[in-house]
């Protein structure tokens, strides 16, 4: 017999003697839930210790990376505005034109106090600015402005007061306009849902939902400077939840915006993205990506984001019983902002406001701070 025969004698001998060999039993076998057990959260268990270890590594990097100066006011605002620039980069970037607006009106109704309109205008292309536009009419002359920001599940004709049902905005816009600003409530995305499909779309093209409607924000106030009846130079934002956090935004954004008033969405921000508490939900445990972006931890606390507002007002109201931002983190938070603010002579600028209530416009220190620094 030849060496390849024997050769192939010995496989067919081996293939013979496997087959013969019984199977192992369904005890033998391994569970799928012993393997996610044994490898699949122990790899969770190694990154995610990697991943909380930069986190909180994080907030000595970024109190190294920023060099405010504190010398004077000007010294201030000018350490500060590079990092404007690169606020809005971290947003989604605000590279869009500044096509004339083009306003459009339709009248909704007139009151004893106020005229209400329906108002579009150009953002930037075909993508315009919706929104509710209220007219004082027991002032005359240029008035001061505010833009008043709805959250999640609400709309302009919640602020205003054009729908019969009142819910956690308490009508502030309509609040406003009787006090005797100039009010424009504009439409932002109201839910998750919304928000997510868009924002998944908008990273397809690098850029951001939030980092669109921002310059939204801006292509608004442009609308109000333009305005025979709004006095330019005394233009506020208040903002209510997700709204709030636009406000925020926005103020730190454009300098032209005078006084700014954050309901309901000022924290401790890493520690409301990642870290799940009995006092508020996480937003890493639930589906609300849009809320996530690049470096948050390492470049734009909360802090951070008030800083550019500095040394502009700024009044943080929150709710005592609030699960969408804690008071107690929100109080801590506030304390550095407050420093920025004492250290440039301007304490009485920064206020924060602890209310009885849950997650809802508050109304009451904040126009007070609108009063003093907007004169209506």
């Amino acid at each position: 017999m030849s060496g390849l025969q024997c050769r192939a004698g010995g496989i067919v001998l081996v293939i013979a003697a496997c087959l013969l060999m019984p199977l192992p039993t369904a005890a033998e076998f391994p569970t799928q839930e012993s393997l996610e057990e044994r490898y699949q959260e122990r790899q969770k268990a190694q990154l995610e210790k990697y991943f909380d270890r930069l986190i909180e590594q994080s907030y000595a990097t970024r109190k190294a990376a920023w060099k405010r100066d504190f010398s004077s006011v000007e010294a201030y605002e000018k350490s500060i505005a590079p990092w404007r620039e690169k606020f809005a980069d971290y947003l989604g970037g605000m590279n869009y034109p500044r096509d004339p607006l083009r306003p459009r009106e339709e009248l909704i109704r007139e009151t004893d106090t106020h005229i209400a309109k329906r108002v579009w205008f150009t953002a930037f292309g075909d993508v315009e600015v919706y929104g509710i536009l209220m007219l004082p009419k027991q002032f005359k002359g240029k008035r001061p402005a505010l833009m008043c920001l709805h959250g999640m599940g609400g709309t302009p004709e919640l602020v205003c007061g054009i729908v019969e049902r009142t819910d956690y905005h308490n009508r502030f816009g309509l609040q406003a306009v009787e006090k005797g600003y100039v009010v424009f409530a504009p439409v932002i995305m109201n839910s998750p849902a919304k928000r997510n499909w868009l924002d998944r779309k908008a990273i397809m093209v690098g850029q951001r939902m939030q980092g669109l409607e921002q310059f939204k924000i801006l292509r608004l106030v442009d609308y109000l400077a333009s305005r025979d009846d709004v006095a330019a130079g005394r233009i506020g934002v208040y903002g209510i939840s997700w709204g709030g956090r636009t406000a925020m935004n926005a103020a730190a954004l454009d300098p032209r915006i005078a006084a700014c008033a954050i309901s309901g969405h000022f924290m401790e921000s890493t520690q409301k993205m990642v870290t799940p508490s009995p006092h508020y939900t996480a937003y890493i445990q639930v589906n609300e990506n849009y809320a996530f972006f690049s470096r948050q931890a390492l470049d734009f606390a909360d802090a951070d984001i008030c800083s550019l507002i500095c040394p502009r007002p700024v009044h943080i109201e929150q709710g005592h019983d609030d699960r969408v931002a804690y008071w107690k983190m929100a109080q801590e938070e506030f304390r550095i902002v407050q420093d920025y603010y004492d250290r440039l002579g301007l304490a009485d600028r920064a206020t924060f406001e602890i209310f009885a209530g849950g997650h809802e416009v508050a109304g009451q220190e904040a126009f007070a701070v609108f009063a003093r620094h907007l004169k209506p």
